[in-house]
């Protein structure tokens, strides 16, 4: 086996193996990584994205600027549809309206602009994921590091007190043996 050659995998989503792992992402789901082919990607994260730009949303945009599929959560910027077909109550996102549609045909030989977009946002949702994730797991180790260190104080003070109660018992007993010695010196000394 070559050792600069990436391993193929297979997509979690649909089982296609696809022709170079290159169209392979990443998706941290519920602290669970797994690996998507691009079409999948896309198919599982509608509503994060415009499915006719492919340009990624964010907070920034003003809602009355979008249009949301019918069918399904996708968005679409209003001034990708073509104000001509479809009223705004209609939108029909391109997978739902073509039970075929495909975002990215793995087969391609060559990769155009539409595919270089679909691979683009298929790898930024992708870093998205992988970043939120990477959050969560440092916030998270964190939080962990702070429960170790109250359980360590904890666990010190509990020491510091067991030392203390011992030296007590220590004390208590020496001075009952100095007691006792002292009373049994005392009693032989007046026979």
């Amino acid at each position: 086996m070559n050792p600069f050659q990436l391993p193929t995998a297979t997509c979690d989503g649909c089982g296609v193996t696809p022709t170079t792992p290159l169209f392979m992402h990443t998706i941290s789901y519920r602290a669970i990584n797994r690996r998507f082919c691009t079409n999948c990607v896309l198919k599982q994260q509608q509503g994060t994205f415009c499915p006719i730009c492919f340009e990624l949303f964010d907070d920034s945009i003003i809602p009355n600027l979008r249009l949301m599929c019918i069918r399904c959560p996708s968005i679409a910027h209003r001034s990708c549809v073509l104000p001509s077909s479809t009223p705004d109550f209609a939108f029909l996102c391109p997978p739902c309206a073509d039970p075929n549609f495909s975002y990215f045909k793995i087969d391609r030989r060559t990769i155009d602009f539409h595919a270089t977009k679909v691979l683009a946002a298929a790898a930024q949702i992708s870093a998205n994921t992988l970043s939120r994730a990477a959050t969560a797991i440092r916030l998270d180790a964190e939080r962990r590091a702070m429960v170790a260190v109250g359980a360590r104080k904890r666990a010190i003070e509990a020491l510091e007190h067991f030392a203390d109660v011992v030296a007590k018992e220590q004390e208590a007993s020496t001075e009952e043996e100095d007691d006792s010695g002292t009373e049994n010196s005392g009693s032989e000394s007046s026979d």
